[in-house]
């Protein structure tokens, strides 16, 4: 079944979107308008998703999961690795616009989710997404040593060689951030990067000033 794409964009009027890569400050943002402005958000859950598929129609949904090598998942080539990044988000979508519509419209919504533009441009104007950025040594820096990260560390500190998992685990997260923000570019988004000088209140005045909010 297939929601009318018309009827999404009414529906999802109240919706706005931070897409981008990672280290980037999505995050943060939200955390802000959430604080700060009340609005509403949902976090995705694919292992939620996940009791609810099977791996004929949902393959990239059913990983990473326990029984994993866990060195061949952290050394995969970077385009196989990418490609399921962008192929999970895609699978989750059709549960994570369910929940979107469950939701209260009576307050706004700010999503945080790196997705390709095309999967939600048919309901969510570009007007109401940002993408999101920094650069490949913001992301080197910072992505496998976040206090929310600390899991996926512990993980690759159990690999054969844990620097080397990490050098191909950064080439990853470098590419799905360029794949995103050439694609929002392509589709006339609004592209904002998060440097070390721009603080967070700077970068939320100029998320919000594209909103219009």
């Amino acid at each position: 079944m297939k929601v009318n794409d018309n009827y999404l964009k009414e529906q999802l009027k109240h919706v706005y979107w931070l897409n981008g890569g990672c280290c980037a400050g999505k995050t943060t943002m939200t955390r802000k308008f959430v604080e700060e402005l009340r609005f509403q958000t949902l976090r995705d859950d694919v292992l939620k998703y996940r009791s609810f598929t099977s791996h004929v129609e949902y393959p990239a949904l059913q990983y990473p999961h326990p029984k994993l090598d866990w060195d061949k998942w952290f050394n995969r080539p970077n385009d196989e690795h990418c490609e399921w990044l962008f192929q999970i988000v895609k699978e989750m979508m059709e549960f994570f616009v369910i929940d979107l519509l469950k939701m209260p419209n009576d307050q706004p919504i700010i999503i945080d989710l790196g997705i390709m533009p095309e999967e939600i441009l048919p309901f969510i104007p570009k007007e109401r997404i940002v993408c999101l950025y920094t650069s490949d040594q913001e992301i080197e820096r910072l992505y496998y040593f976040r206090e929310d990260h600390k899991m996926i560390l512990d993980v690759i500190n159990r690999t054969a060689n844990p620097e080397e998992s990490i050098k191909n685990g950064n080439k990853n997260m470098v590419k799905f951030s360029h794949d995103i923000r050439e694609a929002c570019i392509k589709h006339g988004i609004k592209t904002i990067e998060r440097t070390p000088e721009l603080s967070v209140d700077e970068q939320f005045k100029l998320v919000r000033g594209h909103f219009g909010i």
